[in-house]
């Protein structure tokens, strides 16, 4: 075997191969020459013998491959035969005794504690016995030497020279042997620690999910490709920088400080975080950190990551119809009381408002209490304004939707804003003329406008400011819808923007509700928001707010656009209170209500029988059909509401005419009542001008 390749190089293996063979050859011609000295050979014979022998270890070592090592022992026994010599021969001792110890430390240092101790002495006692025979002369007096001492010495000589070639030679063979095999398998963890550590980076590249390391301070030090691809950043530039560096300037340090305050005192840090990609696209990281802390190393940070934007989004998307759900809910909730609050509220309000016009229309002009009367009837008329405006929340108002334009009307509520509110307020308007058709009542969209633009003037009144109007048209798609009952699809969007001292989120939450007001005790109702949100739920729109302390405050209104085609309408108004003679049946089980309106019926002209119970008012049109030429009916009565009368009455008669009359109803507007058969249909209160035109508009009808 030779010698590692990294002991040796080629040069010097080629070197001593020459060199070992040559000198050995050299010193084999020396000895026969000496041999061949007739005159010397007797006394020169076993000194010649110990130096060919001592010369065979070093030349089986430079056949079988190692000239290094078979120049080594050259050396050695050179070395220690001159000094066991001079040890011998009584020359300097202590120089010799050291160089003796050095020379056997090394060779326990090549060939091991036992192999080196046995070689060194071999080497004093062969180099030690030349040079003793030789300064002695011990070989003069033996004239000749007898056959049997030559060959008892011979035999020593050879068994020494057996021990001294096989010892070192197998102790070499196996040192090398050894170093071989450590050698190879050195080799072989190397390799498979490259091939393991391939394999981790071929795992760390591969890797979708994010993999990071982090010194002390939350400073990247090592990330993989995902990283890259996620962040769209070279990896270089993720080096030495820190995870909240890539987030929101306001959030970095509250976040950093955070993380590794946590890090350092729990040994970890999970959660999600929002960050900003190269292209400034945001995103949501899930991720998890540990302390890891090495024994003989520096602690540091590693932990792993992975996009949850789509999750946090989709979690964000049930949160807020949830929120919608669940004010939908509360609203509903709010109109159905609201309504019933109106119900009974009509039915106290009627009687006041009917008796206050019977009063104004008895008391002379100069009468003193003429002026208390028009107030007591203006008050009446605002409380049932309110009432409407109470039904037209709850989504309880009947009103006609039909095609129409947005255009003018907001143009026109413009025009009346402007000439009411004060010239430090300046008001824009972007009205888009291509702005598609939609399905509404045109006094609702006025009313729209009209409290959407005052609540806004309300924000600026103080500081002045600027008010926008615009109207477009847009595309909504799945993901911009506001609220379920919404579908996809184009949408007229009204904006009302103010820059008065806007909202924080609490009270953007609250605008809505009924008789919420920021205003001061007087000046509002708080009811204008939530008459907006009544009519445009009832419109199946919606309405979206935004708004921040000191930055305004935003109203998005979207109405569904209609491909029919859009067909102008016309309203018809009458101004004066008409009379007839005709004969009426008059049904209410409020008494009060009914007494009222015998009262207002008999000063128009009509005879009027009335009826407390639907029953005893179904008696009566039985016993005498044609007598009656229009039934009044309250909607709300026990026992048989006013449109189970009204289908019992017509199958008595089906040519008889039914007013239907009601404050309040879940279950019955004029579309339902005109379905049925019944010729009117009116809210309560209702005033005497009114009353007197629809009685006259279903007589005249049913006459013709």
């Amino acid at each position: 075997m030779s010698l590692p390749k990294n002991i040796r190089s080629d040069v010097a293996d080629q070197t001593v191969r020459i060199v070992a063979p040559a000198m050995i050859a050299s010193m084999l011609i020396m000895m026969l020459t000496i041999l061949l000295d007739s005159e010397k050979q007797n006394q020169r014979l076993i000194p010649a013998l110990i130096l060919i022998f001592t010369m065979i270890p070093p030349w089986i070592l430079a056949v079988k491959g190692k000239p290094i090592a078979g120049a080594i022992i050259v050396i050695i026994n050179f070395c220690l035969g001159i000094l066991s010599g001079m040890i011998v021969s009584g020359g300097v001792q202590a120089p010799a005794y050291i160089g003796i110890l050095v020379l056997i430390t090394i060779t326990i240092v090549l060939f091991g504690t036992k192999g080196g101790i046995i070689f060194a002495i071999l080497s004093l006692s062969l180099g030690g016995l030349f040079l003793w025979f030789d300064a002695n002369g011990m070989l003069q007096h033996v004239d000749p030497p007898s056959p049997v001492f030559i060959l008892v010495l011979l035999a020593v000589f050879l068994a020494m020279q057996s021990c001294y070639i096989l010892i070192p030679v197998r102790l070499m063979d196996k040192a090398l042997s050894e170093s071989q095999e450590k050698g190879i398998k050195l080799q072989h963890t190397i390799i498979e620690l490259k091939k393991s550590e391939q394999e981790f980076r071929d795992l760390f590249s591969s890797i979708s999910d994010l993999i990071y390391k982090q010194d002390m301070e939350g400073r990247f030090i090592s990330v993989n490709p995902a990283m890259k691809q996620l962040f769209g950043y070279e990896l270089e530039e993720f080096i030495g920088h820190r995870a909240s560096e890539f987030m929101e300037p306001e959030l970095q340090y509250g976040f950093g400080s955070r993380y590794l305050e946590v890090i350092k005192k729990q040994g970890h840090h999970e959660g999600i975080a929002r960050y900003f990609k190269k292209n400034k696209e945001e995103i949501y990281i899930e991720y998890q950190s540990s302390l890891v802390k090495p024994d003989n190393a520096e602690p540091y940070i590693n932990g792993i990551g992975r996009d949850a934007t789509e999750k946090v989004l989709s979690e964000e998307k049930v949160r807020k119809l949830q929120e919608q759900v669940t004010q939908a809910q509360k609203m509903e909730s709010i109109g159905t009381l609201a309504g019933g609050i109106a119900h009974d509220f009509n039915n106290i309000l009627f009687p006041i408002i009917g008796h206050t016009e019977m009063l104004l229309a008895d008391t002379p002009e100069d009468s003193p209490s003429k002026g208390s009367l028009n107030e007591i009837y203006s008050s009446s008329l605002r409380a049932k304004d309110l009432v409407k405006q109470i039904l037209t929340f709850s989504r309880q108002e009947s009103s006609e939707l039909k095609l129409m334009k947005m255009q003018p009307i907001i143009k026109e509520a413009l025009k009346l804003i402007r000439s009411t509110i004060s010239t430090t307020i300046k008001i824009k308007q972007d009205i888009q003329t291509d702005c598609g058709t939609i399905k509404a009542d045109p006094t609702q969209i006025h009313q729209i406008v009209m409290n959407l633009c005052t609540n806004a003037y309300h924000a600026m009144e103080e500081i002045g400011g600027e008010l926008k109007v615009g109207l477009k048209q847009i595309e909504l798609g799945t993901l911009d819808l506001i609220n379920p009952d919404m579908t996809p699809g184009q949408y007229a969007c009204l904006t009302v923007v103010d820059t008065g001292m806007g909202m924080d989120k609490k009270l953007t939450q609250k605008i809505f509700d009924p008789f919420f007001t920021t205003k001061a005790i007087g000046k509002g109702t708080g009811m204008g928001l939530s008459v907006v949100h009544g009519i445009v739920a009832g419109m199946e729109g919606a309405i979206r707010v935004y708004s921040e302390p000191g930055k305004g405050t935003q109203f998005y209104v979207y109405f569904s656009i209609e491909k029919r085609s859009f067909v102008k309408h016309s309203i018809q108004t009458h101004e004066t209170i008409q009379y007839g003679t005709e004969t009426i049946l008059l049904v209410d089980d409020e008494e009060a209500i009914l007494s009222m309106e015998k009262r207002i019926l008999e000063r128009l002209g009509y005879q009027v029988t009335s009826r407390i119970s639907s029953i005893e008012a179904l008696e009566a049109f039985r016993d005498s059909p044609g007598k009656f030429d229009l039934v009044i009916t309250d909607m709300a009565m026990p026992n048989m509401p006013g449109n189970k009368l009204s289908a019992e009455l017509i199958k008595l008669r089906a040519d008889i005419p039914v007013l239907l009359c009601t404050g309040f109803s879940e279950t019955m507007s004029e579309e339902k009542a005109a379905s049925l058969g019944i010729k009117g249909f009116l809210l309560k209160p209702i005033v005497m001008k009114d009353l007197s035109q629809k009685i006259r508009e279903v007589l005249d009808e049913n006459k013709v």
